[in-house]
């Protein structure tokens, strides 16, 4: 049976991400526009560039450097498992994001609810892998694992906040959109304690896991990437197609 000090790292590393989000939503319960105007303004392209370099620094080598030392206790982590993995994950959030987005908001008509909703649905969506791969990585020995949840933690706390202002886009009172961003960040320590939980009870699974929710965290800052494009008149740049 697993026991909990199993969990704990898991824990530990879907909780700190989770309070992050919590943290960057605070500033929605001031009553002060002008706060809220300069808090909205937070260049997030630091944070998309520190994103990228900790999935592939933190997730992506590690699982591959794992397989080329024989570091793993399973034959069936490969380079070819990890990279059907990477692949996986970085399909996972775009398939499950069009999905939710047919489901749960195809027939809203109004333009800024709908774009509010989108944002809280990609939130939700990454917040899961996010959360899978601080539990995972606090796994590792050491100190390797606190790159990427310093990582996420910092990209989780603008992140918040505009979650936040997407639920007040939606009508809601600061409280509620508080409260909405905050149940995102409860998302995260979901995937932190699933993470320890597969890493725990399933031999050689870790590079798998830490293979796949890079692919997640790699196939987010795309999307930030090409939303940036096209927002800023680059669309020659972009390929409907990618």
């Amino acid at each position: 049976m697993l026991k909990f000090i199993e969990l704990w790292p898991g824990f530990v590393g879907g909780g700190i991400s989770g309070i992050a989000t919590l943290v960057g939503a605070l500033p929605i319960l001031v009553n002060t526009s002008k706060l809220r105007a300069i808090l909205s303004k937070i260049n997030m392209d630091f944070l998309i560039g520190f994103m990228l370099s900790a999935a592939a620094f933190s997730l992506i080598l590690p699982a591959y450097s794992s397989v080329l030392k024989n570091e793993t206790v399973s034959m069936a982590v490969s380079f070819e498992t990890l990279s059907l993995s990477l692949v996986l994950g970085f399909y996972f959030i775009k398939l499950t994001g069009q999905f939710l987005e047919k489901a749960l908001i195809g027939k809203e008509k109004n333009l800024e609810s709908k774009k509010a909703f989108l944002f809280v649905i990609a939130m939700m969506v990454h917040n899961f892998p996010e959360g899978l791969a601080a539990g995972a990585t606090m796994q590792l020995p050491g100190s390797k694992g606190y790159s990427l949840l310093g990582a996420i933690a910092l990209q989780n706390i603008p992140e918040g906040f505009t979650t936040a202002l997407s639920f007040l886009t939606l009508g809601l009172s600061p409280f509620t959109a508080f409260l909405g961003a905050a149940m995102t960040g409860v998302v995260e320590l979901a995937g932190g304690l699933v993470g320890a939980y597969l890493s725990s009870s399933i031999d050689g699974v870790l590079p798998l896991l830490m293979s796949f929710a890079g692919g997640t965290m790699m196939s987010v800052v795309v999307s930030e990437i090409l939303e940036k494009i096209k927002l800023e008149s680059y669309s020659f740049i972009y390929r409907p197609s990618f």
